[in-house]
């Protein structure tokens, strides 16, 4: 019985021709006690994949690959990782993003509601229309001026209260409060000295506050501000990890909706388009359509494909 299942080390013609020979069966008793130890795990032998899946080695042995196919196969592994994690990786940030975005856009909407609750509409806020600084010759970017700091700071200042907020930034004397670059979605430079304004206790960065209808008349916007929602970690980049939204009398709204005419998302929000403000209209629709798919392929749209596939 040992021998037929060690018949990998003993002929059958071997078998019986010396079953019968005294001297011999003391032979054969040994090496089959050793078989067995080898049967029972002691030591393995090993088979190529093709006597595996063969009808002579499918026998109740212990069996196992060569060297050679457990790399391959480690090879294959490696090649399919390499093509699928990048991906993967992606569509994870992707929804990390997409979280994100809309916590803090329920933040600042009930922050909003709250302090309007409290202090009255927002023309009552004692804010001023926003100044523009000086223009750089070189990048032709406009930096802000000392008045519109000021007007952003005195707005957070109201919604403040109603967030948990790390600290508010003043100046860029504090080291969590130093200003950084930023850039558009094709990957223009958008501003080489963005500041936060406030920085909530998850990192979250809320910047801007510009005010340019202090009034608030008819269904314009009273002003815009931006959120960075890993803080001045990269790629500080609108549309991917900045996001931009409009102040209304009543209501906080994402830049990119069906009804702005000055942000649409199909011109604001494409990586086909250069330009400094490519990336404003995106914040609408990671937070209604949860996806970033814009990032992956075109002709996206509020009336047509909302996802690449």
């Amino acid at each position: 019985e040992v021998l037929d299942k060690v018949g990998w080390a003993f002929s059958p013609t071997l078998k019986y021709c010396c079953g019968r020979n005294p001297n011999l069966q003391k032979a054969i008793s040994y090496v089959s006690r050793k078989a067995t130890r080898h049967v029972r795990g002691d030591l393995v032998p090993a088979f190529t994949l093709a006597e595996v899946f063969s009808p002579y080695y499918l026998s109740p042995r212990r069996i196992a690959f060569t060297l050679a196919e457990v790399l391959i196969t480690l090879g294959i592994i490696g090649v399919v990782a390499a093509m699928t994690l990048p991906t993967l990786i992606n569509d994870y940030k992707a929804k990390e993003t997409v979280t994100r975005l809309k916590k803090v856009y329920s933040i600042l909407n009930q922050a909003y509601l709250f302090a309007q609750n409290d202090l009255g509409t927002i023309d009552n806020w004692g804010l001023e229309i926003s100044q523009a600084g000086e223009t750089d010759p070189d990048s032709g970017l406009t930096s802000s001026s000392d008045q519109s700091i000021a007007n952003s700071i005195l707005f957070w200042s109201k919604i403040r209260p109603y967030m948990k907020v790390l600290r508010i930034c003043t100046d860029n004397e504090d080291s969590q409060c130093y200003r950084y670059s930023t850039y558009s979605l094709s990957g223009a430079l958008r501003n080489a000295e963005s500041m936060p304004i406030v920085i909530l206790n998850d990192g979250t960065m809320l910047g801007g506050g510009w005010i340019q209808n202090n009034n608030c008349n008819g269904n314009n916007a009273c002003g815009d501000f931006w959120v960075d929602i890993n803080g001045s970690a990269r790629p500080n980049t609108a549309g991917r990890d900045i996001f931009h939204f409009r102040i209304y009398k009543n209501t906080i709204k994402p830049m990119g909706t069906t009804d702005d005419t000055s942000r649409p998302f199909e011109s604001s929000c494409n990586r086909t388009i250069s330009g400094a403000y490519n990336g404003y209209g995106c914040a609408a629709w990671v937070i209604f359509n949860e996806n970033m798919d814009y990032l992956k392929c075109d002709g996206l749209s509020w009336s047509g494909k909302h996802k690449c596939k």
